[in-house]
């Protein structure tokens, strides 16, 4: 019995030990990897801690001061799922969307924008195939700026207002855009997945890049990355920038078995906003629609 519950205590600490780790992402690369699997890792933690003090491996005082251990590594998580969206009208409307390179036609989702009417639109994984959308919304958006990435495409972005100046950078392509109450940047990004994959090397890379954008920045992107992970605390503190709305299951991976929250929607510190999820209309990911209300 004594070897049972010194094997419970190792396996809660190693579980506290990945929890911790989940926290150093924007240090360590696979800190966000960890941070993926915080939900399961801190509430399977919760469960075992209640069995190690039913078993007697530890006393209900370790018990109770780990939980709050776990509850405060929790808190993010749960603040990005239910935190409250404000009401009050939407000065702006950005449609995000992973198009896919795989996307049989575009004429589904190209409905599903003119449908939503967006002001903004970011677009990943535009590719010679799936382009033709982007001359289909010309005449509605006459702001565009598109950037090659990899082979599955690059980022793309359009805008109804006409465009200032445009960039590309490593994964990214932005636009400023010439609105009537002042000019600002829209920028869509798409982050390579997290380790063992090189997304942390991208973020390296990519975000002296953004960080030399001057004035606001409004972004819509494919980060690969849950929003409570070091990535995107290092993105929008690079761009000056928060994500708006709630985390959203914006992909869907293995079948439908592996659904994750990587399609973001950033704007600049004081906004606030509301998202919704749109249909995946031939790509893996969902649309995500944000409505941004000026502060």
């Amino acid at each position: 019995m004594e070897l049972i519950r010194g094997v419970m205590v190792v396996v809660a600490l190693l579980g506290l030990g990945a929890l911790g780790a989940s926290l150093a992402g924007r240090w360590w690369a696979w800190g966000d990897s960890l941070a993926v699997a915080r939900s399961t890792v801190g509430l399977a933690g919760l469960v075992w801690l209640v069995l190690c003090g039913l078993a007697g491996a530890m006393t209900w005082g370790w018990v109770g001061a780990l939980w709050l251990v776990v509850l405060a590594a929790l808190a993010p998580v749960g603040w990005a799922k239910w935190r409250p969206e404000p009401g009050g009208a939407a000065a702006l409307v950005l449609y995000q969307k992973n198009m896919n390179f795989r996307m049989p036609s575009v004429e589904p989702l190209l409905a599903d924008i003119l449908e939503v009417a967006p002001d903004l639109v970011a677009l990943q994984e535009v590719d010679a195939e799936n382009r033709a959308i982007l001359a289909a919304l010309a005449e509605r958006y006459p702001g565009q700026h598109s950037c090659d990435f990899t082979g599955v495409g690059g980022p793309a972005v359009l805008a109804k207002w006409p465009a200032l100046e445009t960039a590309c950078g490593y994964g990214w392509a932005a636009m400023q855009v010439d609105h009537p109450d002042g000019a600002f940047w829209l920028v869509s990004v798409h982050l390579h997945w997290p380790a063992p994959h090189a997304q942390h090397a991208h973020l390296a890379q990519a975000l002296p890049e953004l960080a030399a954008l001057e004035g606001p920045v409004f972004m819509g992107g494919d980060f690969n990355m849950v929003p409570w992970s070091g990535a995107m605390a290092r993105v929008g503190e690079a761009v000056g920038g928060v994500m708006v709305g709630k985390a959203r299951l914006s992909i869907e991976q293995i079948g439908g078995k592996l659904w994750l929250p990587i399609d973001h929607v950033l704007a600049p510190k004081g906004w606030r906003g509301r998202n919704v999820t749109r249909s995946q209309l031939g790509s893996d990911h969902f649309g995500v629609v944000a409505e941004l209300v000026a502060p």
